[in-house]
């Protein structure tokens, strides 16, 4: 009875932060350049580092530590802090308000971020799990990134369900935020949608997925919405997947039925994922079709858009420096576009563990529409252990092509310190 008393008592503290509204201020133009990360080359080597959970402990009265050994033993909490202090420069063709042309722009930009995981593990088929992001960047955000739970039902199914995000799939650089934004304001071209997510789309923050797993492949289950006064079916986008192993080959089949108040209204999906491992070389493709009309099919008609994307990765970690690339080509056909074909192509790579002390890595990535002929391409260098808990990254780039009246041309410099806890 004790330990459910204190589940709910902690679950429903932590749910009451769901109030919290954002009190974000818009960035400016040079911060959003600034956010096309290109530091982040730790996913092309794939090195996360285990967080060790902190342990909650009380006095050593007898009493207490009844209570305290309940809750230490149910709840756990870990987390991670950054923040970024810097310098940058912007070279491109702008112009402000006042119909003044404006080519350079030097500012310095300052943010934090701080995540808070909570995780409350009753027993082996039931777990809360939820994560508190404060930050400053132009301003200060309070808001509740996650807060699920998960449930093994009857020993065989393992239900999901809350604010949290669901991803599908294996592509690596046509997706999240590669791109930067779509329209060219104050940030780079876009050198294409991002398709190659089928959950990406929605924004939803509520998911729920169901998943039964057997011998050689797993079937899932899973629906987004929003929260609301009224809940209905019709509001949900709903999806299904199934998984399975041949031949050393893995394959997803998957189908989405977008909800039906959509604003452009949204047909149904479908997609096919196939990965295998080739002589150390990750190889995989994706293709993705948006019905428009069913019974039109044999004809450019019954399509919304045609989406085909193939990758390779591998990395070198078996002497030093680590060396990681990936490249991805993507080929769309959309009958309505103003291109109704366009090919596209991404590349990401780095070395990592460079110099005497084995603290540099560099890193580049570039995408480039082939269609279009516009893209861009920067290059990072990092080296840690400078300062304790803190690495000095120096980052170049630059947009060019048919888009750019001039390149535009971005350099920083920055201190970046990291603890995770």
């Amino acid at each position: 009875m004790k330990k459910a008393s204190i589940l709910f008592l902690v679950f429903s503290l932590f749910s009451a932060s769901l109030i919290a509204q954002d009190l974000e201020t818009d960035e400016s133009d040079l911060n959003e350049f600034d956010s096309i990360e290109i530091d982040d080359f730790d996913s092309i080597f794939d090195d996360a580092e285990d967080v060790e959970e902190a342990i909650v402990t009380e006095d050593s009265e007898k009493p207490v530590q009844v209570v305290a050994s309940a809750f230490s033993s149910m709840v756990h909490f870990s987390g991670s802090f950054s923040g970024d202090v810097g310098l940058i420069y912007l070279h491109r063709k702008n112009v402000d308000e006042a119909g003044n042309e404006k080519n350079d722009d030097y500012n310095g930009y300052f943010s934090l971020k701080n995540v808070l995981n909570m995780s409350i593990v009753p027993s082996d088929i039931f777990s809360v799990r939820g994560s508190l992001e404060t930050g400053i960047d132009n301003g200060f955000s309070l808001a509740v990134s996650s807060l699920y739970f998960n449930y093994l039902l009857l020993n065989r199914l393992y239900i999901s369900a809350g604010k949290k995000g669901i991803s599908w799939g294996n592509i690596r650089l046509f997706n999240g935020d590669y791109y930067g934004c779509e329209v060219h304001t104050s940030c780079l071209y876009s050198t294409g949608p991002k398709h190659a997510d089928i959950f990406g789309e929605d924004g939803a923050p509520l998911a729920l997925d169901i998943r039964y797993p057997w011998a050689w492949g797993t079937l899932t289950l899973a629906a987004t919405g929003y929260p609301g006064a009224s809940v209905r079916p019709s509001n949900f986008n709903y999806y299904a997947s199934i998984e399975f192993s041949l031949l050393n080959t893995n394959f997803n089949l998957y189908v989405k039925r977008p909800a039906k108040n959509t604003v452009p209204v949204r047909t149904n999906l479908a997609g096919l994922e196939v990965k295998r491992t080739i002589l150390g070389f990750d190889v995989y493709g994706q293709g993705i079709v948006r019905v428009k009309d069913i019974h039109n099919l044999n004809s450019s008609a019954g399509y919304d858009y045609i989406v085909a994307t193939a990758g390779l990765y591998r990395l070198f970690d078996a002497f030093d420096p680590n060396i990681g690339f990936n490249i991805e080509y993507q080929y769309e056909y959309s009958p309505e576009a103003e291109y109704v074909h366009s090919n596209r192509i991404a590349f990401e790579g780095g070395l990592k563990r460079l110099g005497k002390n084995k603290n540099m890595k560099l890193g580049l990535i570039s995408h480039y529409s082939i269609t279009e002929k516009h893209g861009f391409t920067a290059l990072n260098f990092i080296v840690s252990g400078i300062l304790p808990y803190a690495e000095w990254s120096n980052k170049i780039g630059v947009g060019y092509g048919s888009k750019y009246e001039i390149p535009a041309f971005l350099a920083s410099s920055s201190i970046a310190l990291s603890l995770d806890y």
